[in-house]
């Protein structure tokens, strides 16, 4: 980035001091490669369940009264040679009484089948892997609902995180692309998931915690899937116990409202009313809220929206995403190559140029999950 764009950030404030300054001066230090692509847009996996083979036709099965009508003449060749008339009528009479049991067997069977189908007809039948249609085996649901969750995970979880989860579950977020030296798989007999970043609590997992899971290792989640036996929790893990953790995120969150009553007071800042309030409740991540007070030093920002895609995730998490406008087309140039010259911390998962309904363009940015603990938050 050439010098003029040069970003010189506002003073800072809290625990949030100095980074601003700090990220301003590594750009003048570091310009934008122009060879990197003008956008690091990540596509949306499919969340569907891959299509199923159809399984062959099954050969048309005999009636019962064919069935029962072999049996009963097999039966009688091998007793009626031999035997008086008295016996034979004994015969006849007790293979007329079998065939008829069988009969009203198959009918009582026939009435139960029609009539199930009938019954679940009634109940509604959704493809969203969250609800219990009838329309899948509760195999199935469970599998979408972990296909849903591992690419959520694949996509949102920042790839220097390593993750704790079951076998099956593990299984699942290879599948959807994340590296094996990223996973542990959970020990049957492991007494806490500590030396993993993120675990993915299924039924098996919270089984084997139960409530020590969320009051001792892991208080904070940061998406979740499904409901019931088949809810998945994808929770950040408390290094230092959930105490030390909540006092940290309680603490955070003060800082992150001084930053952002100190970005609004910015002059080159303009705000939505719904993302000024998410600036002073703290609801905004503190990699964002540094990024833009860099920013905002020497160039005119309009604030669109904050947003995240984290489903299920508790209110603690802060908003991982921003819609910024500029004054003009060349703003939104520079903002971008700003953001693509970052590293590590401060470098996007997703950044790009988007066109709005209105018709007028914006910058979307994205950080992964979860962020990094003395920032302003998780």
């Amino acid at each position: 980035m050439g010098e003029e764009h040069g970003l010189t950030p506002i003073p800072s404030v809290g625990r949030l001091a100095g980074r601003a300054d700090r990220l301003a001066r590594a750009d003048r230090l570091m310009p934008a490669d122009r060879s990197r692509p003008a956008s690091r847009q990540v596509s949306q996996a499919s969340l569907e369940s891959p299509a199923r083979p159809e399984s062959p036709g099954r050969q048309e099965q005999p009636g019962w009264l064919t069935v029962g009508a072999t049996t009963v003449r097999l039966w009688l060749e091998r007793h009626r040679t031999g035997r008086r008339p008295s016996t034979r009528r004994r015969i006849v009479v007790t293979a007329a009484a079998a065939l008829l049991a069988m009969g009203l067997g198959a009918g009582v069977t026939a009435a139960i089948t029609q009539q199930r189908p009938a019954a679940t007809g009634q109940q509604d039948t959704p493809n969203d892997p969250n609800n219990a249609g009838t329309g899948t085996t509760s195999l199935q649901q469970a599998a979408a609902v972990r296909d849903k969750a591992a690419s959520w995970i694949a996509q949102q979880v920042s790839a220097d995180a390593t993750l704790e989860c079951d076998l099956t579950m593990c299984a699942a977020l290879q599948a959807a692309g994340v590296p094996a030296a990223r996973l542990l798989e959970l020990q049957p007999g492991s007494f806490d998931p500590l030396g993993a970043t993120v675990i993915v609590a299924t039924q098996v997992v919270r089984n084997q915690f139960g409530a020590r899971l969320g009051s001792v290792y892991a208080p904070l989640v940061i998406a979740s899937f499904g409901s019931g036996a088949n809810r998945i929790e994808v929770r950040a893990i408390a290094p230092n116990g959930s105490a030390a953790f909540e006092a940290q995120l309680a603490s955070d969150r003060q800082d992150r409202i001084q930053a952002g009553q100190q970005l609004l007071r910015n002059k080159n800042v303009q705000a939505t009313p719904v993302a000024k309030q998410e600036l002073l409740q703290g609801d905004v991540d503190p990699r964002l809220l540094v990024t833009l007070s860099a920013l905002a030093s020497k160039m005119s920002l309009r604030l669109i929206a904050f947003d995240d895609s984290s489903p299920g995730a508790s209110t603690d998490v802060p908003l991982r995403g921003a819609e910024i406008g500029a004054a003009e087309s060349a703003g939104l140039s520079a903002i971008l190559a700003f953001l693509e010259a970052q590293q590590t911390t401060y470098q996007p998962a997703q950044d790009g140029i988007v066109r709005l309904a209105g018709g007028k363009s914006a910058i979307t940015v994205r950080f992964d999950a979860p962020g990094p603990m003395g920032l302003g938050g998780p």
